[in-house]
């Protein structure tokens, strides 16, 4: 609700924009405080669990043993390495795609490539030292450039439009150190509460679910016809088709979760993506036609 706040007409634009921006910090804060207070200490609830001191798991040292891992290993390790990097090839593409659509108003032209060769040589170094990968971090992506949007209230959509992108590296690089600074406020980050992190991802989630297509398609299966504007896909394709191309993504869906509540298989999640794109790309255009994938706001990419 602290975001939406720009949209209403209490305080002047400025107050607004400010309490949109540092809303959900400020909500963070204020509930950790809270949670410090002794009275509050009766409801026990659980804090972030850290280490007291910077250091790897098991204490290990920084640069992985290769060679003392078995040849044999290090060709199995071949087939999984194939299946991650097709991961990370499609979660960067994923990120950076919807930062760069038509809707953000950017100047800046892609540069894919470019982004693929940085995120290789980052993987080879941070896979010696055995350290976490990086993604393309889709939730943190699209919401850096939404922080970075200028916007306005369009009087006939009534919705949030953005008008321009203040586009530069620096908040990228200093929100990064950031992150690396808090090595050193290790005792601060374990008095932060385990339900206000899961707040602020389940906020970050649901702050990107505004616009999406399949999401709309769900809840205006309920509504009726003639409520709904002329472009709608109920109104362009009809009832029965749009469910159907719905029910597909939903089960595709419900294929995706199933599977990932598998541990023992989820490393061949990668191909589980493959197989969805190739629903896409083979199955569905023997029902569907180009004119109706854009109706229904998937348009085939050129």
């Amino acid at each position: 609700k602290v975001v939406k706040f720009e949209a209403t007409k209490f305080f002047n634009t400025k107050i607004r924009t400010q309490i949109k921006n540092f809303g959900p910090v400020t909500v963070i804060l204020t509930f950790t405080l809270l949670n410090l207070l002794p009275w509050f200490k009766k409801f026990h609830v659980p804090t972030l669990i850290v280490p007291d001191t910077f250091q790897l798991a098991g204490g290990r040292s920084f640069l992985v043993g290769l060679k003392d891992i078995p040849t044999n290993y290090r060709m199995l390790c071949a087939f999984p390495a194939i299946l991650l990097t097709a991961l990370f090839f499609m979660d960067q593409n994923i990120s950076v795609r919807l930062v760069n659509s038509p809707d953000n108003k950017l100047k800046k032209g892609p540069a894919y490539n470019v982004d693929l060769v940085a995120l290789g040589v980052i993987t080879g170094v941070l896979s010696i030292f055995g350290l976490p990968w990086m993604c393309g971090a889709t939730v943190q992506s699209m919401n850096h450039v939404r922080a970075m949007s200028e916007t306005r209230l369009n009087p006939e959509t009534n919705e949030i439009e953005i008008e321009r992108v203040t586009e530069t590296r620096l908040t990228g690089f200093i929100i990064h150190a950031m992150l690396a600074s808090t090595v050193m406020l290790l005792p601060l980050i374990k008095t932060i509460p385990i339900p206000v992190v899961s707040g602020v991802f389940l906020f970050l989630g649901r702050k990107l679910m505004t616009g999406n297509s399949f999401l709309q398609r769900v809840t205006d299966a309920f509504a009726e016809r003639r409520r709904l504007p002329d472009n709608n896909p109920l109104n362009l394709l009809g009832r029965k088709k749009t469910l159907i191309y719905t029910g597909v993504q939903v089960l595709c869906l419900l294929g995706l979760f199933g599977f990932k509540q598998i541990s023992s298989i989820t490393i061949f999640f990668p191909a589980m993506i493959g197989v969805l794109m190739s629903i896409r790309a083979f199955a569905l255009p023997k029902i569907f036609s180009d004119d109706d994938f854009v109706a229904l706001g998937d348009p085939t990419p050129v």
